[in-house]
């Protein structure tokens, strides 16, 4: 073992429980926001929440993961846990990916002038495209029970080495780290020319200002978490990519790389919400709102409290207690 993969090992023992709760912390702010009354109608909110759910998921498994190397635990060890370590850790992220097109192609029908087009921005829609993706993903995924094989005699999970999978891994790497992000980008740019087209329409219609407000700010809020989410991402693809094309690059060194890669692409599952408070304000208004809200039912309750401790004083007690201060 090299003295750079020791380094990352433990500092994944030191990172991975911040990341881990960073992810859930913000994850389930996203969640209660994204629920309010304002922003839960639009069926962009829908897949925000989906990749929301799988981001605590993904997190809480990726970062055990990592949390136990650091100790040189390795779930992925044995014939069974070889399989599913690398078939889950793959979906879901995967998964995640699908739900950014998604709201990406959400966003350019919401804002299509086309009747036909525009109909397919409906909560309904949104539901029906995150079952069958969710579905498509995991058995397009299914291979990856195949691929890995755990070698006793290497004491290793590998990955065959054959023209099949070679395949597979490429369309993974095509799928995931260009084709993705490249219609990403494409709907990004056509809902921000139809947004522009339709703006001075817009100012017309003063009934819905406030709800083409709140699709351009969630249209904003998606373009800002497309452009992290490529940024996060890429390093891993590269190494990954790599390391299949050519087995040799497996060292440790490369290694120690790799899991630096996973950490970096982490940050990808817990930032959105900090660029949902950057990119948008109705965001921002209904965070303010939550965190009103709280302050107020907690000075309730402990006024209510209050009350209650005070009723149950005994009425006979408090001419004692008058006659005592008066002695006093």
């Amino acid at each position: 073992m090299s003295k750079l993969l020791e380094n990352v090992l433990i500092a994944n023992i030191y990172l991975q429980p911040v990341q881990l709760s960073l992810s859930i912390v913000t994850n389930i702010l996203n969640i209660r926001i994204l629920c309010s009354r304002s922003l839960r109608k639009s069926p962009c909110t829908h897949y925000f929440l989906a990749y929301a759910i799988l981001s605590i998921i993904y997190t809480c498994l990726a970062c055990l993961t990592q949390f136990l190397r650091g100790f040189y635990i390795d779930w992925a060890n044995g014939k069974i846990g070889c399989k599913i370590h690398f078939y889950v850790l793959f979906l879901i992220p995967f998964q995640a990916n699908l739900m950014l097109i998604l709201a990406s192609f959400d966003r350019y029908c919401s804002s299509s002038k086309s009747r036909r087009i525009h109909s397919r921005g409906t909560i309904r829609t949104a539901r029906i495209y995150i079952l069958l993706g969710t579905l498509l993903s995991a058995i397009y995924m299914s291979p990856m029970l195949t691929i890995y094989n755990w070698i006793e005699i290497y004491h290793k999970c590998i990955p065959q080495i054959n023209i099949i999978s070679n395949i597979y891994t490429f369309s993974q790497v095509f799928l995931y780290y260009l084709m993705a992000p490249l219609l990403m980008i494409i709907f990004g740019f056509l809902t921000i020319s139809n947004i522009g087209r339709q703006s001075a329409r817009a100012k017309l219609l003063t009934v819905s200002i406030r709800r083409r407000r709140t699709e351009r700010q969630l249209s904003q809020m998606l373009l800002f978490q497309i452009i992290v989410h490529v940024i996060l991402i890429l390093p891993f693809g590269i190494i990954y990519y790599i390391n299949i094309l050519k087995p040799s690059t497996r060292t440790p060194n490369v290694l120690a790389i790799r899991y630096i890669s996973v950490m970096w692409q982490q940050c990808d599952y817990f930032v959105s919400f900090f660029l949902y408070v950057f990119s948008g304000r109705v965001y921002r208004q209904e965070l303010s709102n939550l965190i009103r809200s709280n302050g107020f039912k907690s000075r309730r309750r402990q006024l209510r409290n209050d009350i209650q401790q005070f009723t149950l004083i005994p009425t006979s007690t408090l001419p004692a207690i008058r006659a005592k201060d008066v002695f006093i």
